[in-house]
């Protein structure tokens, strides 16, 4: 046992201070930093257009300033004043309204203006001036002009069948488990390809410096392929550690800014902690160790560092396949996503995307989690049993061959 941690830490201090490893972690924080920063830097130079009103009806002018927002604020002014202020640039337009026979408005507006005046809100706003000028002339009354004007209700409900029955969910929800899918499936696409490489890069650089020999004399190829696998698992952890820390330090400053309190009651963020949510976290380890085995697999196969490159080709072959089918899945759930929803190595990246879009039911990812775990299981007693016959066979006729050479071996030692 002692032997087996002393290879863990070895394998694991050694990646943790290599570039590539931080560079994975620390590329999507800065990414992730920068986004924030162009938010917060845009939520505190956003201001209101401000937007001169002339007119030969005050009346309008003060109608006009009381649908002041965060968008526009409007000033009544005379058109004189109104020309000097532009030509000043101080403010961002004039809107010129004519009020017979009809009400009619011109917008000029400061081609370097700092913020562009939201014309929708200018429009709906003047609409309803010429609505009630109308109303004014045909002599309805106020509650015959609100009946006239009052637009159609239309009322959305977000339902989910589970086990045959209609279960209402957040209409919201929608929104933020769609989110959720599409980040979950970039990561553990990225993760799964990027740890499956390093760790048949560990591999391949022992075999092709010959010190796999060495280490063969005192620690057994079990005890090595156990441990280096634990020491992806554990720098795995260590990546998800930096994340949770980093998450909640700026949340709490992130929760005080405006520009996401805006955005906070109109999200409904329960994906985040709720069963679909572990269903992903237990997906995504298990796929990340059915990963691990299979590089320690096609690691073990090469002669050389050289060979690496080519030897992990089906690991990015079924993390895009993953990939693409979960895509495909956001867009409606076939029978072809339903069949490999339960594939081993696809399931991984695709059952939890079609659990967080409501296109299945825990049962049936939780059939899904079971056959992963299985398989795993079994893939793993296969390829400790093709690692120990062919991690000293140096074969330069490619990794096909190779294979063959190794059952060839396996299969001889399993006869005696």
């Amino acid at each position: 046992m002692n032997k087996y941690w002393i290879v863990t830490s070895q394998v694991y201090r050694k990646n943790l201070k290599s570039g590539s490893w931080l560079s994975l972690v620390l590329s999507p924080l800065i990414l992730l930093a920068i986004v924030i920063g162009i938010g917060w830097y845009v939520s505190q130079s956003d201001q209101p257009a401000q937007v001169a009103v002339v007119t030969d009806n005050p009346a309008i002018a003060q109608t006009l300033k009381k649908a002041n927002d965060a968008d526009i604020h409007y000033q009544s002014l005379s058109a004189a004043q109104a020309k000097r202020k532009l030509k000043h640039e101080s403010i961002t337009g004039i809107l010129t309204i004519k009020t017979e026979p009809d009400i009619s408005a011109k917008y000029v507006e400061l081609a370097n203006a700092e913020t562009s005046a939201d014309l929708s809100k200018m429009r709906a706003a003047l609409t309803s001036l010429k609505t009630s000028q109308a109303a004014s002339r045909l002599k309805l009354t106020s509650a015959q002009l609100q009946a006239l004007t009052t637009p159609a209700q239309v009322q959305k409900k977000t339902v989910a069948i589970e086990n045959g029955k209609q279960v209402a969910k957040s209409n919201s929800a929608s929104a933020a488990n769609y989110a959720f899918a599409t980040g979950l499936t970039i990561f553990i696409m990225l993760i799964i390809t990027v740890y499956g490489q390093m760790l048949a890069q560990e591999i391949a650089t022992e075999k092709g410096s010959r010190i796999m020999e060495i280490l063969l004399s005192s620690v057994s190829a079990t005890t090595q392929f156990f441990a280096k696998l634990t020491a992806i698992l554990l720098l795995l952890v260590t990546q998800l550690a930096i994340y949770v820390i980093a998450g909640g330090l700026s949340w709490t400053w992130l929760k005080q800014q405006s520009f996401v309190e805006d955005i906070l009651p109109a999200v409904d963020l329960s994906v985040f902690w709720s069963t679909t949510s572990l269903m992903a976290i237990l997906f995504f380890i298990i796929g990340t160790m059915t990963f691990a085995v299979l590089a320690a697999l096609l690691g073990s196969l090469v002669a050389n560092q050289e060979q690496v490159n080519t030897a992990v080709m089906p690991i990015s072959l079924l993390a895009l396949a993953g990939y693409f089918l979960s895509l495909m899945a956001q867009a409606g759930d076939s029978m072809l996503i339903k069949v490999f929803s339960y594939i081993p190595f696809i399931n991984v990246e695709l059952m939890p995307v079609r659990l967080a879009l409501q296109h299945t039911t825990l049962l049936a990812a939780g059939i899904s989690l079971v056959i992963a775990v299985i398989f795993l299981i079994v893939f793993t007693f296969i390829v400790v049993k093709v690692y120990q016959t062919n991690v000293l066979v140096y074969s330069e006729a490619g990794i096909i061959k190779a294979i063959r050479q190794s059952f060839r071996i396996w299969q001889a030692e399993w006869k005696k």
